[in-house]
């Protein structure tokens, strides 16, 4: 019970926080300012309007399920806990301290306790879905698995291909004002994310004994991070940034509605 309470109240305060930073960042408030340059701040914007109004809700929801005992909980609080480890660690990282004005750095430890506080509550929930997660409906299996391998291999070739334009100069915009941000987020994508994207998709696909777990483990971080992407491309479509292009604003927009609408029917499955 009192265990059940602690990851409860974390999960809460771990919503909590998403929404904190997204409120008092550039996005309502200003109070944090961020060492970037405007494009990479439209980037941020996109993708802060999807911690504020999903991650940060889910998560609360979450806590709220899993102090009272609800067995949805863990697969409510991988996503959003997944997603703030991922968010939180480029919020330190991407940032250009020498070259862009700001203040993030102070704000050190909010980002520090919403890293820990993610890896965390996804250790919780993984191992939560380990002990009990219910077989996924083969027919939403087999979609789910084909919307991952699908979005996956289209975030893999569009970064790699962005990886080999840096080869005829001259060189974007887009790594001329950030190239940390640039390699960073590369390296988090094709070393962790989309491996861990293509692998689901293909043990659901394939109807794996294990399909389930590790669909309903990463599903919710899929979403978000989706739509993040999508919210980032929009914002940098309406602002008409070169650094988007139509083949990512079509791939991420459409992704994220199609994984909006198959997280809903996992939860619904794990709930029957």
């Amino acid at each position: 019970m009192r265990n059940r309470r602690i990851v409860g109240a974390t999960l809460i305060a771990l919503g909590a926080a998403i929404a904190s930073n997204a409120v008092l960042g550039p996005l309502v408030l200003g109070v944090i300012r961020i060492h970037e340059s405007p494009a990479m701040e439209t980037q941020l914007l996109g993708g802060e309007l999807t911690s504020l109004f999903i991650a940060a809700p889910l998560a609360i929801a979450a806590g709220i399920a899993w102090w009272r005992g609800d067995r949805l909980a863990p697969f409510l609080a991988a996503g959003p806990s997944a997603y703030a480890l991922y968010t939180y660690v480029q919020f330190v990282l991407v940032p250009d301290y020498s070259r862009y004005p700001g203040n993030n750095e102070n704000y050190f430890f909010l980002y520090l306790s919403l890293v820990i506080a993610g890896w965390t509550m996804l250790l919780a929930a993984c191992r939560a879905i380990a002990a009990g997660a219910p077989r996924i409906d083969t027919r939403l299996a087999r979609t789910t698995g084909a919307a991952m391998l699908a979005v996956g291999s289209s975030f893999a070739l569009a970064w790699v291909g962005s990886i080999v334009r840096l080869s005829n100069p001259p060189l974007p915009t887009e790594y001329l004002e950030h190239p940390t941000a640039f390699w960073l987020i590369r390296l988090m994508d094709l070393g962790f994310v989309i491996p861990a994207s293509l692998t689901t998709g293909w043990l659901l696909v394939r109807g794996a004994e294990s399909a389930g777990r590790w669909a309903y483990g990463f599903i919710g971080m899929q979403t978000l991070l989706t739509c993040a992407v999508a919210g980032m491309a929009i914002r940098m479509a309406l602002r008409d940034d070169p650094a988007v292009t139509t083949p990512l604003l079509v791939v991420s927009t459409t992704g994220a509605g199609v994984f909006l609408v198959l997280y809903v029917l996992a939860l619904r499955n794990a709930a029957a």
